[in-house]
């Protein structure tokens, strides 16, 4: 019978450590990239259904990434927020939607997706600065990047 030596329990340890990562990477690509025009961001939300999220990666010129989400409730109201919550965004784990509730991949706690735009705090989604423009939504980039700061 053969030992077990270092070299096996290193070469366990990264297959571990790279089967995390892997899942991590891959559990979340569902992020659509925008990037701005003229200092704007312009989403078009008319095919946007009630009870429905879409992510997106927001990156622009300097490599700033900022990923933050648009759904719509079941009034037909357009929420907008960060993919992060004020407590835990060091780790990345952002949200994801269940029915009409916004689950915080961390905390496993949830909010409703009609209180998205009403303000964040604690493991609820942190809100993001937007307009309407008919079905247009627009944003800017700096009130895009200041959000920032929870994906640096």
């Amino acid at each position: 019978m053969k030992r077990f030596t270092p070299l096996y329990g290193i070469l366990i340890v990264l297959l571990f450590v790279g089967a995390a990562v892997s899942a991590s990477y891959l559990g979340r690509s569902g992020y659509e990239r925008i990037s701005p025009q003229d200092g704007m961001v312009r989403i078009d939300v008319a095919s946007l259904p009630t009870q429905e999220v879409r992510f997106y990666r927001f990156l622009n010129h300097g490599n700033q990434e900022v990923k933050f989400f648009v759904g719509r409730d079941g009034d037909g109201t357009v929420q907008v927020a960060f993919d992060a919550s004020e407590t835990d965004y060091k780790r990345k784990l952002g949200f994801r939607l269940e029915g009409e509730w916004l689950v915080n991949n961390k905390c496993d706690t949830a909010s409703r997706l009609t209180e998205v735009n009403g303000g964040g705090g604690g493991c609820r989604p942190v809100p993001l600065k937007h307009r309407l423009d008919g079905s247009t939504l627009i944003m800017t980039e700096t009130d895009i990047l200041a959000g920032w700061r929870y994906f640096r």
